[in-house]
């Protein structure tokens, strides 16, 4: 990789949610779950 290239999420961080929120996020990892059989984990990024 070229030392002035920036990584695709370098540009980001972990966004900082309300509670509300992160627990809507969670139900609808558990719905993806159920649906696909699969393990699905959501991550919520946010521009630094």
């Amino acid at each position: 990789m070229m030392e002035n290239q920036s990584l695709p999420f370098e540009q980001y961080t972990t966004a900082n949610l309300n509670p509300d929120i992160l627990e809507k996020i969670t139900t609808l990892e558990k719905e993806l779950q159920s649906d696909s059989n699969q393990d699905i984990i959501l991550i919520a990024y946010e521009e630094k």
